[in-house]
């Protein structure tokens, strides 16, 4: 891709060390090939508050295809459950960046969103064979928590993984930090929507559903 993204995904989030990202890597003994990517484990964060509830993810014939307990997911203010991330690294350009030398709080929107296509097309969920359906995903909802700015040059890695789907809703937690330090930049969740052929909200597409319950639950 433009970006030069490189993807990463980790299986398991050991605690967080002061260890450089490879070191804890191949110190916690998790490496395994996904694609062409290799894989790190990383440091987990504090998920942003989210409502407990059943998992549901319905096939063709509107039954469920798996449910699954959110109780686990975690809780504002209490210890994360350990689970998979998808990583992305980039970079920041030039054109990024505002007068006063910082990235643009808006190109944080376009970064995530580079880093959740890329995940899916690693996965193998492509925007084109979707469309070609006449079905669509659109963006419903993006909550954003901005630390600390990204600055000329600065290398940074987007954490994406899905913790809840839902009927029509998929809900997706991303975290930015900096490279190599890992200090944390963004915290963000959105909620994506899945739309039939009259873009209206339908149930979330089995052939979705199955290879992100597959890979993050």
């Amino acid at each position: 891709m433009e970006l030069g993204m490189r993807l990463r995904c980790c299986p398991q989030l050991p605690p967080n060390t002061s260890k450089p990202l490879v070191a804890r890597a191949i110190s916690a003994g998790a490496w395994r090939l996904c694609s062409s990517s290799h894989l790190a484990v990383l440091p987990g964060r504090r998920p942003l508050a989210r409502r407990a509830g059943a998992l549901q993810v319905a096939g063709p014939d509107s039954r469920p295809l798996e449910t699954m307990c959110a109780n686990n997911i975690g809780q504002q203010g209490t210890k994360p459950r350990e689970d998979k991330f998808c990583l992305v690294e980039m970079e920041v350009r030039d054109c990024e960046l505002d007068q006063y030398g910082l990235v643009s709080s808006a190109v944080y929107a376009d970064y995530i969103e580079n880093a959740r296509e890329e995940v899916a097309s690693r996965l193998g969920i492509g925007r084109d064979s979707i469309a070609r359906t006449g079905n669509a995903m659109a963006l419903s909802e993006l909550k954003l928590n901005y630390f600390t700015p990204l600055k000329r040059g600065a290398r940074f890695v987007v954490m994406v993984r899905v913790v809840q789907i839902k009927r029509a809703r998929m809900v997706i937690e991303h975290f930015i930090e900096t490279l190599p330090e890992r200090k944390l930049v963004l915290e963000a969740m959105a909620t994506v929507v899945f739309l039939n052929k009259d873009y209206r909200p339908t149930r979330v597409f089995p052939e979705v559903a199955s290879k992100m319950l597959l890979h993050f639950f």
